[in-house]
């Protein structure tokens, strides 16, 4: 059995929680540890045979404030006991204040297994924003390191695919499998996917104006006889503090038929509820690509390059809201036209399965 370390993004975000799942059913026979500590995540990873965290205790944990010894940065260790290590994750090569810390301990990380000739595979993800050359620069060192990585999008790999171990898939929540969760439309039920514009880069000054538009749309919807649900994909991220934001504004008729829904790690829960809308309003990337999935209406509200990325890249020419267009969401015209903005998926879950093409090269051989 394949021992992987994988490198992922655990906060109960709902987009990386399926990366995870996706992964770990897909490979039964491996053995997968995340490089997690917390034991917030225990009940979600108990789901799986083949997943653990890493081992940290108490010792550890004094060791580490004594400086005698500190275990999470131990990647020697790691890749002597792993056969291969992934970076699995969408946004997580982003240009932030921390990028020189967390690039060294990528580095050292990488460097570890390198050394040891166990490959290192990224998938899944976007790279960018960036603002400096250096930025690429050093990632263009890192990547040079890993047997292969493939982007989410064609525009993250334009930057590199000069490089030969780089290439470009869908992403992988398009593989996912949804046949248990078809025909289950519900004709007056519309879904709200809810961010934190104050914890997107550049963002903040749209706070106001994306409560305020939100409010106004969902008045509407409700008066036209909608039951409407607003959705936190993470509590970490801020999504149900601007989800009571919104709802303080709303009036008492309204609230009637307003539901709040917050992930907590249940996936199976999460999808049956998307499942029901007729009409997906979603700001995160996830919920735009699970409501194409399910053959539910989206309206994309475009906080990110990357979402626009990924429409183009599937051919998804209809209609979306910039944050500057804001008031188009309580536009009753686009509305009534995102009611039917959907789009024939084809051969994309296929493609999406060619993420991980290298990987079962590596597990076969």
């Amino acid at each position: 059995m394949k021992k992987i370390f994988i490198d992922v993004y655990l906060a109960f975000n709902l987009g990386d929680d399926l990366f995870l799942d996706i992964i770990a059913k897909k490979y039964p026979n491996c053995s997968f540890t995340v490089n997690y500590v917390g034991g917030d995540y225990d009940k979600f990873i108990s789901q799986y045979n083949n997943v653990n965290r890493r081992n940290y205790n108490l010792i550890n944990k004094i060791m580490r404030r004594l400086k005698i010894k500190d275990a999470l940065t131990e990647y020697n260790r790691i890749a002597e006991e792993h056969d291969a290590l992934i970076f699995l994750g969408g946004s997580i090569f982003r240009e932030e204040e921390y990028h020189q810390s967390l690039y060294k301990d990528r580095m050292n990380m990488v460097k570890e297994f390198k050394n040891r000739e166990k490959p290192i595979f990224v998938l899944g993800a976007n790279f960018g924003p960036f603002e400096t050359q250096g930025f690429i620069n050093d990632y263009r060192r890192f990547f040079e390191l890993c047997k292969d990585v493939c982007f989410r999008d064609t525009d993250s790999y334009e930057l590199f695919n000069d490089m030969l171990n780089v290439r470009y898939e869908p992403d992988i929540v398009f593989q996912m499998d949804i046949e248990k969760y078809k025909n289950k439309k519900n004709k007056k039920r519309i879904g709200f996917s809810i961010i934190d514009v104050r914890h997107k880069q550049g963002l903040a000054m749209y706070h106001e104006e994306y409560i305020n538009s939100s409010v106004k749309s969902l008045e509407l919807l409700t008066a036209s006889g909608y039951d409407c649900y607003l959705m936190s994909f993470c509590q970490r991220e801020g999504d149900l503090d601007v989800i009571n934001a919104i709802k303080s504004n709303l009036t008492l008729e309204s609230l009637k038929k307003i539901s709040i829904y917050e992930y907590k790690g249940n996936l199976t829960e999460v999808i049956e509820l998307i499942s029901t809308f007729q009409l997906f309003i979603a700001a995160r990337f996830h919920a735009n690509i699970i409501g194409l999935l399910l053959g539910t209406s989206i309206l994309p509200i475009i906080y990110s390059k990357k979402t626009i990325n990924m429409l183009r890249d599937i051919n998804f020419n209809n209609i979306l809201i910039n944050m500057n267009e804001l008031h188009l969401l309580y536009d009753n015209k686009v509305l009534k036209r995102a009611l039917d903005n959907n789009l024939l998926l084809g051969d994309l879950s296929k493609k999406a399965e060619k993420q991980f093409n290298k990987l079962n090269t590596f597990l076969i051989n």
